[in-house]
């Protein structure tokens, strides 16, 4: 059997990518990474994704997989045999999917504004991200009392996509001007944090908070600027 192809699409600091290359490395895939330049797309990009010409892009023996969720269960499916990412259960998969998705509609809404809002919409931003990640405190207390994950003693599919925006915490923090509370009021959110950073797996692809901290301050200023 000939040896499977697989290539990553992907511009670092996006965390829909960390989503794809923290489920291949969660199962031991290897795979080829292309940095992509958002400023200037590659014809592989813009060809792999027609419809949202966006990163991240799966491509697997030559077939491109689009979409950030769409890809981990892809991967979940391919390679099925390390690392159980979704859940057997039908309502525990449901669930899963549930916080993945709340991580796109809340957590990436509210950071997105962060960025870009001024003024009044500015502050709720920061308001709305503490209130979504107030709300995964309480859904780790309540879903896997006792455990570090989602996927209780290991990673699932709802950790994997939410566990990206961590290394956000500190950028969205200084574009924000306001400071998260902590572990006091979030034990869970703050014990799932460093059990998250402490798999290898993990570690292996995530960007320096530092350098992130430092791309959304470039991304900011660039709208305090044209405002």
């Amino acid at each position: 059997m000939s040896k499977d192809s697989v290539k990553l699409l992907n511009f670092w600091p996006s965390m829909f990518g960390l989503r794809v290359r923290y489920a291949l490395d969660l199962k031991g895939v290897s795979y080829d990474y292309q940095e992509e330049s958002l400023s200037n797309k590659s014809k592989e990009l813009l060809e792999a994704n027609p419809i949202y010409t966006k990163i991240p892009v799966l491509i697997h023996n030559g077939k491109p997989i689009c979409e950030s969720l769409v890809i981990i269960d892809y991967i979940d499916s391919v390679w099925p045999g390390s690392h159980k990412l979704l859940p057997e259960d039908p309502y525990e998969k449901a669930v899963a999917r549930f916080w993945a998705d709340f991580g796109d509609r809340k957590l990436f809404d509210a950071g997105s504004r962060l960025r870009r809002a001024m003024g009044e919409e500015h502050k709720k931003a920061g308001e709305d991200f503490k209130w979504a990640l107030m709300k995964i405190d309480e859904a780790l207390g309540t879903i896997a009392p006792g455990k570090p994950f989602f996927g209780g003693d290991a990673m699932n599919f709802a950790d994997v996509a939410l566990a990206p925006f961590i290394c956000w915490f500190k950028g969205y923090q200084k574009v924000g001007g306001f400071v998260l509370p902590g572990p006091e009021e979030w034990p869970n959110l703050y014990k799932w944090v460093d059990a998250v950073n402490s798999v290898d797996a993990i570690k292996k692809s995530t960007p320096s908070p530092d350098k992130v901290a430092e791309f959304a301050e470039v991304l900011r200023k660039r709208v305090l600027g044209a405002a």
